[in-house]
Protein backbone atom coordinates (compact mmCIF):
# COMPACT_ATOMS: atom_id res chain seq x y z
CA UNK A 1 0.00 0.00 0.00
CA UNK A 2 1.17 3.51 -1.01
CA UNK A 3 0.72 6.53 1.35
CA UNK A 4 -1.02 9.84 0.45
CA UNK A 5 2.41 11.90 -0.10
CA UNK A 6 2.88 8.93 -2.52
CA UNK A 7 -0.09 9.33 -4.13
CA UNK A 8 0.04 12.96 -4.44
CA UNK A 9 3.96 12.91 -5.91
CA UNK A 10 2.68 10.77 -8.38
CA UNK A 11 0.47 12.48 -9.73
CA UNK A 12 2.71 15.63 -9.69
CA UNK A 13 5.18 13.74 -11.71
CA UNK A 14 2.94 12.42 -14.32
CA UNK A 15 0.95 15.76 -14.79
CA UNK A 16 4.74 17.37 -15.20
CA UNK A 17 5.34 14.62 -17.56
CA UNK A 18 2.50 15.23 -19.69
CA UNK A 19 3.22 19.13 -19.62
CA UNK A 20 7.09 17.83 -21.17
CA UNK A 21 5.11 16.50 -23.77
CA UNK A 22 6.00 12.82 -22.68
CA UNK A 23 10.32 13.89 -22.37
CA UNK A 24 11.70 11.87 -19.74
CA UNK A 25 14.42 14.25 -19.85
CA UNK A 26 12.86 17.49 -19.27
CA UNK A 27 11.68 16.53 -15.48
CA UNK A 28 13.85 16.68 -12.55
CA UNK A 29 15.61 13.37 -11.76
CA UNK A 30 13.10 12.75 -8.46
CA UNK A 31 9.81 13.18 -10.96
CA UNK A 32 12.04 11.05 -13.73
CA UNK A 33 12.29 8.12 -10.78
CA UNK A 34 8.68 8.53 -9.73
CA UNK A 35 7.64 7.86 -13.53
CA UNK A 36 9.81 5.33 -14.32
CA UNK A 37 9.73 3.49 -10.81
CA UNK A 38 5.64 3.93 -11.28
CA UNK A 39 5.38 2.37 -14.85
CA UNK A 40 8.24 -0.02 -14.87
CA UNK A 41 6.81 -1.88 -11.42
CA UNK A 42 3.49 -1.62 -12.49
CA UNK A 43 4.01 -3.13 -15.51
CA UNK A 44 5.87 -5.83 -13.67
CA UNK A 45 3.71 -6.27 -11.33
CA UNK A 46 1.24 -7.30 -13.69
CA UNK A 47 2.90 -9.26 -16.69
CA UNK A 48 6.56 -10.06 -15.12
CA UNK A 49 9.60 -9.59 -17.24
CA UNK A 50 7.65 -10.91 -20.46
CA UNK A 51 5.63 -7.94 -20.59
CA UNK A 52 8.70 -5.47 -19.50
CA UNK A 53 10.38 -6.73 -21.93
CA UNK A 54 7.72 -7.16 -24.80
CA UNK A 55 7.00 -3.71 -25.56
CA UNK A 56 8.93 -0.61 -26.49
CA UNK A 57 8.89 2.16 -23.73
CA UNK A 58 7.75 5.67 -24.22
CA UNK A 59 10.78 7.54 -25.58
CA UNK A 60 13.10 3.81 -25.70
CA UNK A 61 15.52 4.39 -22.95
CA UNK A 62 18.38 1.51 -21.92
CA UNK A 63 17.15 -0.37 -19.72
CA UNK A 64 20.18 0.72 -17.29
CA UNK A 65 17.80 3.78 -16.66
CA UNK A 66 15.36 1.81 -15.30
CA UNK A 67 17.38 -0.34 -13.20
CA UNK A 68 19.48 2.85 -11.93
CA UNK A 69 15.50 4.03 -11.40
CA UNK A 70 15.00 1.19 -9.08
CA UNK A 71 18.46 1.52 -7.30
CA UNK A 72 17.99 5.94 -6.40
CA UNK A 73 15.66 4.63 -4.50
CA UNK A 74 16.76 1.49 -2.63
CA UNK A 75 15.35 -1.39 -4.65
CA UNK A 76 18.89 -2.76 -5.13
CA UNK A 77 17.35 -6.31 -5.36
CA UNK A 78 14.96 -5.50 -8.39
CA UNK A 79 17.65 -3.13 -9.88
CA UNK A 80 19.78 -6.21 -10.21
CA UNK A 81 17.42 -8.48 -11.28
CA UNK A 82 16.06 -6.02 -14.24
CA UNK A 83 20.25 -5.36 -15.22
CA UNK A 84 20.73 -9.20 -15.09
CA UNK A 85 17.51 -9.97 -17.33
CA UNK A 86 17.99 -7.09 -19.74
CA UNK A 87 22.24 -8.33 -20.23
CA UNK A 88 20.64 -12.06 -21.02
CA UNK A 89 18.82 -10.48 -25.04
CA UNK A 90 21.18 -12.07 -26.96
CA UNK A 91 21.61 -8.45 -29.57
CA UNK A 92 23.02 -5.07 -28.74
CA UNK A 93 21.00 -2.03 -27.50
CA UNK A 94 17.93 -4.66 -26.33
CA UNK A 95 16.19 -1.99 -25.93
CA UNK A 96 15.52 -0.99 -29.60
CA UNK A 97 14.30 -4.05 -30.89
CA UNK A 98 10.41 -4.94 -29.96
CA UNK A 99 10.77 -7.54 -32.64
CA UNK A 100 13.81 -9.58 -31.35
CA UNK A 101 13.03 -9.34 -27.97
CA UNK A 102 9.52 -10.68 -28.71
CA UNK A 103 10.25 -13.13 -31.14
CA UNK A 104 13.22 -13.93 -28.36
CA UNK A 105 10.94 -14.18 -25.58
CA UNK A 106 8.57 -16.68 -27.14
CA UNK A 107 11.33 -18.77 -27.76
CA UNK A 108 12.15 -18.85 -23.84
CA UNK A 109 10.85 -21.80 -21.28
CA UNK A 110 8.66 -20.57 -18.53
CA UNK A 111 11.47 -21.56 -16.41
CA UNK A 112 14.13 -20.14 -17.92
CA UNK A 113 16.75 -17.65 -16.19
CA UNK A 114 15.18 -14.43 -17.45
CA UNK A 115 11.09 -15.02 -16.31
CA UNK A 116 12.66 -16.40 -13.21
CA UNK A 117 14.55 -13.03 -12.28
CA UNK A 118 10.89 -10.99 -13.46
CA UNK A 119 9.28 -13.60 -10.75
CA UNK A 120 11.65 -11.90 -8.25
CA UNK A 121 10.17 -9.21 -8.82
CA UNK A 122 6.81 -9.11 -9.41
CA UNK A 123 4.98 -8.44 -6.48
CA UNK A 124 7.98 -6.83 -5.15
CA UNK A 125 5.89 -4.65 -2.70
CA UNK A 126 9.43 -3.62 -0.83
CA UNK A 127 9.74 -1.54 -4.66
CA UNK A 128 6.83 0.64 -3.44
CA UNK A 129 8.22 0.75 0.09
CA UNK A 130 11.29 2.40 -1.39
CA UNK A 131 9.51 4.39 -3.41
CA UNK A 132 7.66 6.06 -0.73
CA UNK A 133 10.50 6.43 1.24
CA UNK A 134 12.40 8.22 -1.77
CA UNK A 135 9.27 10.24 -2.17
CA UNK A 136 9.41 11.18 1.54
CA UNK A 137 12.87 11.85 1.11
CA UNK A 138 12.30 14.83 -1.71
CA UNK A 139 9.06 15.75 -0.53
CA UNK A 140 10.02 19.59 -0.86
CA UNK A 141 10.54 18.66 -4.98
CA UNK A 142 6.88 17.80 -5.07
Amino acid sequence: MTSAVLGRASDTAFKRLEEAGGDLQKLPEPFRTVVIIYSAQGVIDNGGFRCFFEGDWPGQPPYSSISDAHRRIGADVAAECIARAAALLPFADPHLGEDRRHTFLESLPENSELFTLGDSVCGDKTVWGKLDEYVQRHTSAF
